[in-house]
């Protein structure tokens, strides 16, 4: 008896220990259609953010020169120009709302961070904000930034690893429509759904 009940606290003790250490509620099937569904909505928000970015108004339109008067500058000294409506956003709030649909609340952070107020290094820039907004509300872009190259990728995505809730996917990337590097994304499960925790630019 006494055997027998120590052989099932081992048992319990084998359980929770795999529970603990590397267990996961959600099957890899659940991870990966997630994690598929997220990296293909991922690449217009790194277009945002990374690549050409909102489409801006002409320099010459009443708009520039109505966001010129507002900042008090000359439209011909304009570093950042008011993004086009057709875009479908008006506002940081906007994009922002946009980005935590796909993005981790730390990833999010620090693409906020990059985009809305800059990053700098020891007192000197080293990323101007792409993106201001004015008191009367205006979104504006900033025209001249570095652009990084757009990814795509495939919509197989494998589960390379998962604890709790966070996992590890693999995914086929692909630059010009040619097959790249293979890359590893984290994800997170908050506020009730998966989120991208990592960059897929």
């Amino acid at each position: 008896m006494k055997r027998n009940f120590l052989s099932i606290c081992a048992a319990l003790f084998v359980i929770l220990l795999f529970a603990g250490c590397g267990g996961s509620a959600f099957t890899d099937k659940e991870i990966s259609e997630a994690g598929a569904k997220l990296i293909a909505e991922s690449i217009p928000i790194n277009e945002i953010y990374f690549g050409k970015g909102l489409a801006a108004v002409d320099a010459d339109s009443e708009a520039a020169d109505v966001f010129a008067k507002e900042i008090k500058t000359s439209v011909t000294l304009l570093q950042y120009l008011p993004v086009d409506k057709s875009t479908g956003f008006d506002s940081i709030d906007r994009i922002k709302e946009a980005t935590e649909k796909v993005y981790s609340k730390d990833y999010c952070a620090y693409l906020y961070q990059m985009a809305f107020s800059g990053i700098s290094d020891e007192g000197v820039t080293a990323t101007y904000a792409r993106y201001m907004e004015t008191e009367s509300g205006i979104l504006a872009v900033r025209k001249e930034i570095p652009i990084i190259e757009a990814r795509t990728y495939s919509t197989d995505v494998q589960v390379i690893s998962k604890k709790g809730n966070s996992a590890v996917v693999e995914v086929q990337s692909y630059v010009d429509g040619k097959e790249d590097v293979l890359v590893e994304v984290q994800m997170l499960y908050e506020d009730g759904a998966w989120r991208l925790d990592s960059p897929t630019y």
